[in-house]
């Protein structure tokens, strides 16, 4: 059965009459609106809660073959996170399923500029299937953390274990956490004390790298942020290239924000001779005024 039934308008059903395999069809509309999307995922979400998880993947695929852009994709992760509110553990395992399956789709040339980034092939493919699959999944983990904040986190680091990959790492520290820290600051800022100290740098890359959303997404307040600073004070002599990559990332992001604290805190890391933590704050200043940044170049030089 096709999904032209859910689209109520008869220009719309004719534009999505062929994304469900129709025999001797080829055609797939390019992209997806985002009403079309939620109607794909809501049906989507009908049929795996009825046992239809082998449909419920079709359907998503169907999505992920098309030429939506990664950004367009955010009401499907939140979609599948608030549907998993209601039978969290089915969709707990459907998402693990989803990030696990040995597929390969919804990475569209382009998405990577290979010769700017000089990534080859390989590792642009690897960014492409861990990165959107962290999104996915790292959108509805933030949904469901409502509810499941320690299950959550517990996934999330196991998935970044599982891939091992910048791109999962940095894109679960941007999705997934933003709800606790709203709803569960003193949690989340410890668990990310936590794996700023991680034997694994990936673990270690995403504590850092998380600082900056809740930063950007304007949920800290200034006493929040201060304390989140503690965060980077854990990864400011780390000697993974990966880490000191997100931190100095992290730092350039924040300094938008709250321009007096970065530079307070930049000041006083800067009398630290630890060759990581010169890179980092070399690599931090570049949002700074002219006046503070000369100043701190003085003083790591």
């Amino acid at each position: 059965m096709g999904l032209s039934f859910i689209i109520e308008d008869k220009a719309e059903k004719k534009r999505i009459i062929n994304i469900i395999d129709i025999p001797g069809v080829e055609m797939k509309p390019k992209t997806f609106h985002k009403k079309e999307i939620l109607q794909i995922i809501e049906h989507a979400c009908d049929q795996l809660e009825k046992g239809g998880e082998e449909e419920f993947f079709d359907e998503l695929e169907v999505l992920l073959t098309s030429k939506i852009p990664f950004g367009k994709l955010k009401p499907l992760g939140e979609y599948l996170g608030l549907r998993g509110l209601e039978t969290p553990e089915l969709y707990f395992e459907v998402l693990d399923k989803f990030f696990r399956k040995n597929l390969d789709y919804g990475y569209c040339e382009g998405l990577y500029n290979t010769a700017k980034l000089k990534m080859s092939e390989e590792e642009v493919q690897k960014s492409r299937v861990w990165g959107w699959r962290a999104g996915i999944v790292g959108l509805a983990f933030n949904e469901m953390s409502r509810d499941h904040p320690e299950k959550v986190v517990k996934k999330t680091r196991e998935y970044i274990l599982l891939s091992l990959h910048w791109s999962s790492s940095d894109t679960f520290a941007d999705k997934t956490f933003n709800r606790m820290f709203k709803e569960r600051f003193r949690y989340i800022l410890s668990v990310l004390k936590d794996w700023a100290t991680d034997e694994t740098d990936w673990i270690r890359n995403a504590a850092a790298f998380a600082v900056h959303a809740p930063v950007e997404r304007k949920i800290l307040s200034q006493k929040e942020f201060l304390e989140v600073l503690g965060v980077m004070d854990l990864v400011m002599e780390d000697p993974a290239k990966n880490v000191q990559k997100k931190a100095a990332w992290a730092l350039r992001v924040v300094s938008k924000y709250h321009p007096d604290e970065t530079y307070d805190f930049l000041v006083k890391w800067a009398e630290n001779d630890n060759k990581a933590t010169k890179w980092i704050l070399k690599h931090s200043l570049k949002f700074l005024d002219d006046k503070r940044r000369d100043n701190l170049l003085k003083m790591i030089i």
